[in-house]
C-alpha cells in the first residue's frame, strides 16, 4: 500500500475494509495522509491488488472513492434495507469487478461506472451464481444498464450497473414480455460456468 497523488493505492495483496481502515489510520498517524478525512480519501486498486467489501460496508463509504486500475474489487451482499449507489472510476489499467452470489431480496447495489480515459484495458464484470445477465442500451439517455432495463426499477439479482454510451454496440431490438416496445438488449450466459462474465473492451 502507498499514498500517492492524494490517493491511497493498493498495489499488491488482498484487503478487506477493516484492514484498509487500519492501514489508512496508520498512514494518517505517520502524517502521510493529512489531507484525507474519514472515508474521503480516494482508493485505487492496482494490478495485483484485491479489495473485498460487503454491501453494508460500501453503504458507509464516501461516494466516488473507488478507482480500478488493473486490480480486482469483490463486492459481497449483506442484509440491508438500503439501496447503495457506488461510483467506480475505471482507469487505464482496466481490471475486474466481481459480485458474489446471493438469493436475498433485501439490499441493492447500483454501480455507476465511469471511464476516466479514452481507452483502457479490458474490464471484466463477473456475476457469481447467475445463469445469464443482460445489458440494455437506452438511446434517449445514451447509457447502458446492466441488470436493469430502461424505465424499470426491478433489478435482476441484487446489483445493477450504469455506463455512459453504448460500449457493446447493442443495435438489435428485442421484444420483451411485459414491455410495450422492443429493447436494445444483449444477453450473456454462464455456459456451464458458476458465473457470467461480461467483458467491456477498451
Amino acid at each position: 500500500m502507498s499514498c500517492e497523488n492524494g490517493q491511497f493505492a493498493l498495489v499488491s495483496g488482498h484487503f478487506d475494509m477493516d484492514s484498509l481502515r487500519q492501514a489508512m489510520a496508520q498512514h494518517r498517524r505517520e502524517g502521510h495522509m493529512s489531507t484525507c478525512q474519514g472515508n474521503t480519501c480516494p482508493i485505487v486498486a492496482r494490478s495485483g491488488a484485491w479489495l473485498s467489501a460487503t454491501l453494508t460496508e460500501l453503504d458507509g463509504w464516501n461516494a466516488g472513492a473507488l478507482n480500478l486500475d488493473g486490480g480486482t474489487i469483490i463486492m459481497g451482499h449483506a442484509h440491508s434495507t438500503n439501496v447503495t449507489l457506488l461510483p467506480v472510476n475505471i482507469q487505464a489499467g482496466g481490471g475486474t469487478l466481481m459480485f458474489d452470489r446471493s438469493t436475498k431480496n433485501s439490499g441493492k447495489l447500483l454501480v455507476d461506472l465511469k471511464r476516466m480515459c479514452d481507452s483502457h484495458a479490458t474490464l471484466n464484470l463477473i456475476f457469481e451464481g447467475h445463469e445469464q445477465q443482460f445489458a440494455a442500451y437506452d438511446p434517449m439517455m445514451d447509457m447502458t444498464l446492466v441488470g436493469l432495463a430502461p424505465g424499470s426499477d426491478t433489478i435482476e439479482g441484487w446489483v445493477a450497473l450504469r455506463l455512459d454510451g453504448n460500449p457493446w454496440r447493442i443495435v438489435c431490438p428485442t421484444a420483451m414480455e411485459g414491455t410495450p416496445l422492443p429493447q436494445l438488449r444483449r444477453e450473456w450466459r454462464a455456459d456451464g460456468q458458476p458465473h457470467v462474465t461480461l467483458s467491456l473492451p477498451g
